[in-house]
C-alpha cells in the first residue's frame, strides 16, 4: 500500500488492519469465529428449555395438569383449534385402528409418526385397552393452542372425544406424542375428576415414556416419574382439586 493510501485511512476505522481473503472481503478473527459456532447450539439449547419450562416450574407438580371442566379432562384455558376435516390414522397398528387425526399437513405427518411409536413396541394390556377404546369410539387427535402454555393435553368427551395436544409438541420429535396420547386415552376410559384415574393415567403414560426411551426427554415424562414418586401422589392431586 503506497504512503498516500495510508494516509487516507480513517484514523477511526476499526477494520483497516483486519486480514482479508483473496476476494479483499475482511476475515473474521478466529475467537469471534469459535465464539459464534459455540454460541449457536447454546442459543438453541436455552430456547429449548425456556420453551417448555415457561409456565411450568412455578407450578406444583400435581397441578401441572389441573382438574377439567365444561367436557375437558384438563383444564388449559382458552382452547383454540382448526378445523380441518380428520382423516383415518392408515397403516399404523391394531392398537389405535380407527383413531382419526386432523390438521394441516405437516401436523398430519407430526402425528402419523408419533403414533408410530405406540406400534413399534408391546405395551401393557393396561396400556392398549384404552388405546382401542379410542378407535372404537372413533376419536380425532390434533393440535390445539392452549391459554395455559404448560399444559401438555387435554381432551374433549363425548361419543366422539377429540384429543388436543398442545401445539408446541407439533415442533418436537413425533415419538414425545406417544406417552401423551397413552395419559389421555386412559383419562377417557375413566373418571377424569377422580385422583385415582389421573394415577392410572400417569403409569399409563410413563409406562410408555420407558418403552420408548423418554424418561428424561420429555416434560411430560418427568412430571409422571417424579408425581408417581411422591409419598402419596394421590393426597398431593386432590389437594389439587382432584376428587
Amino acid at each position: 500500500m503506497s504512503e498516500g493510501a495510508e494516509s487516507r485511512e480513517h484514523p477511526r476505522d476499526p477494520w483497516r488492519r483486519t486480514r482479508v481473503g483473496e476476494q479483499g472481503d475482511p476475515l473474521l478473527p478466529r475467537w469471534f469465529a469459535i465464539l459464534a459456532v459455540v454460541a449457536v447450539p447454546l442459543g438453541l439449547a436455552v430456547s429449548v428449555i425456556a420453551f417448555f419450562g415457561f409456565g411450568r416450574g412455578e407450578i406444583l407438580l400435581a397441578e401441572r395438569r389441573p382438574p377439567g371442566g365444561g367436557g375437558l379432562t384438563t383444564d388449559v384455558g382458552t382452547l383454540q383449534a382448526g378445523e380441518a376435516e380428520p382423516v383415518v390414522l392408515d397403516g399404523a397398528c391394531p392398537v389405535v385402528d380407527g383413531v382419526r387425526i386432523a390438521g394441516e399437513p405437516g401436523d398430519l405427518r407430526v402425528l402419523r409418526e408419533g403414533f408410530a411409536g405406540l406400534c413399534r413396541r408391546a405395551l401393557a394390556s393396561e396400556v392398549v385397552a384404552p388405546l382401542r377404546a379410542l378407535g372404537d369410539r372413533g376419536a380425532v387427535v390434533r393440535f390445539a393452542v392452549f391459554a395455559r402454555t404448560g399444559v401438555d393435553a387435554t381432551s374433549r368427551r363425548g361419543k366422539g372425544p377429540t384429543i388436543y395436544l398442545n401445539a408446541k409438541y407439533s415442533r418436537t420429535e413425533p415419538q414425545w406424542l406417544a406417552p401423551l396420547v397413552a395419559y389421555e386415552a386412559a383419562m377417557l376410559a375413566g373418571d377424569p375428576a377422580a385422583a385415582d384415574t389421573v394415577l392410572h393415567a400417569r403409569r399409563a403414560e410413563r409406562t410408555v415414556c420407558r418403552t420408548l426411551g423418554l424418561q428424561t426427554r420429555t416434560p411430560g415424562c418427568r412430571d409422571a416419574a417424579a408425581l408417581l414418586a411422591l409419598p402419596d401422589p394421590a393426597a398431593a392431586l386432590r389437594a389439587a382439586g382432584y376428587r
